[in-house]
C-alpha cells in the first residue's frame, strides 16, 4: 500500500464495510472482561481502526493500540483522534522480535486486510506466532484477509508491460501469498495451528462491493497500488490511463449505467476470515 493517507481514507468504503460485517457476524465468539487490551495490526491511517473497530468496542476497554509498519500513516490516524486510550506504535508484524511490553499483553488482536501484505512463508509464520506471544493466555484474534482480487491481477499484468515493468519488478514480493492457492483457508489454518492458536473459524468467503462511479474504484484501486507515488510525476496520468484500461478488461469486474446514467462498478474478490484464542494453559 502506498502512505497517500488522505486518498486512502477517502476511499477505503469497501474496507470499511467489509470489517464491519465481519465484526457483526463473529464478535459472539469474542470473550469480553473489564478493561481490556486491545490491538489493531496493521491500522494505516486508521480508518478501520477510529470509524468501524473503536466504537463496536465495549464501553469499559481500557487500551487500544493502533500498529503499522509505516509511522507516517499513524501520524495521520493520530490526527484524526483525540481519545486517550487510543495509543500507537509503529512496528512490523513478521520481524524477528516483538516489544517487550507487548509480550502477553493484549486481551484481541484484530487485523483489517493487513495480513495479505506478509508475503513469504517465514514470514506468515513469524507474524502469527508474534501475535500469539502478544495475547494473555486466553486471548483472541479476528482477521480479515485478502486472499485474491483483481486488484492483484492489474499488478501483475501492469509488471508484464514494457512501460512501467522497470517500476514494478518486485510485485512478486507485494501480491498476497494467497492469491494464487487454491487452498489459501488451509493454508491460513495451518499457519495458525502451527503458531498455537485454538480455532474457531477459518475460512474463504466470496465478497462484491458496487461502487458507484468507475472513478471511485480506480481512486481506491491506486489508493493501495505500492507503484504509483515512486512514479515520476510526469509518468502518472500514463499510469492512470493504463491501469484503467486493465480494469475496464478484467473479467471479475462488472461495469454498467446505474438508474442516473452513471457507469458503476461491481468488484468480486475473495477474503479469508480467521477467529480463534491461545489456550488459557500457555505459559
Amino acid at each position: 500500500m502506498n502512505e497517500d493517507g488522505s486518498l486512502y481514507a477517502e476511499t477505503c468504503d469497501f474496507q470499511k464495510q467489509d470489517a464491519s460485517c465481519i465484526l457483526d457476524m463473529y464478535s459472539r465468539l469474542l470473550k469480553w472482561g473489564d478493561g481490556d487490551h486491545v490491538m489493531d495490526v496493521g491500522a494505516g491511517e486508521g480508518s478501520v481502526s477510529l470509524e468501524v473497530l473503536l466504537p463496536k468496542l465495549p464501553t469499559n476497554f481500557k487500551e487500544l493500540v493502533l500498529a503499522d509498519v509505516s509511522s507516517k500513516l499513524l501520524d495521520f490516524a493520530r490526527e484524526r483522534c483525540d481519545d486517550e486510550r487510543v495509543n500507537y506504535r509503529q512496528m512490523d508484524i513478521s520481524s524477528r522480535t516483538i516489544p517487550d511490553e507487548f509480550r502477553q499483553h493484549f486481551d484481541h488482536i484484530f487485523s483489517f486486510y493487513c495480513l495479505n501484505w506478509v508475503v513469504g512463508v517465514d514470514e506468515n509464520k513469524r507474524a502469527m506466532k508474534n501475535i500469539f506471544d502478544m495475547l494473555k493466555p486466553g486471548g483472541d484474534i479476528l482477521f480479515t484477509i485478502i486472499s485474491s482480487t483483481p486488484i492483484y491481477d492489474f499488478w501483475e499484468n501492469m509488471a508484464k508491460s514494457k512501460r512501467w515493468e522497470n517500476y514494478s519488478n518486485n510485485v512478486n514480493n507485494l501480491i498476497s501469498p494467497y492469491h494464487h492457492l487454491n487452498n489459501s483457508a488451509e493454508t491460513l489454518r495451518r499457519y495458525l495451528e502451527d503458531a498455537g492458536f485454538i480455532i474457531d473459524v477459518c475460512q474463504s468467503q466470496n465478497c462484491c462491493f458496487t461502487f458507484a462511479t468507475f472513478l471511485k474504484f480506480l481512486k481506491m484501486a491506486l489508493s493501495v497500488n505500492p507503484f504509483f507515488q515512486s512514479l515520476p510525476k510526469d509518468r502518472r496520468a500514463k499510469f492512470i490511463d493504463d491501469h484503467a484500461e486493465e480494469i475496464r478488461k478484467h473479467p471479475k469486474i462488472a461495469i454498467f449505467q446505474d438508474g442516473a446514467g452513471n457507469e458503476a462498478l461491481q468488484l468480486s474478490y475473495k477474503i479469508l476470515v480467521a477467529c480463534a484464542s491461545k489456550p488459557l494453559n500457555t505459559v
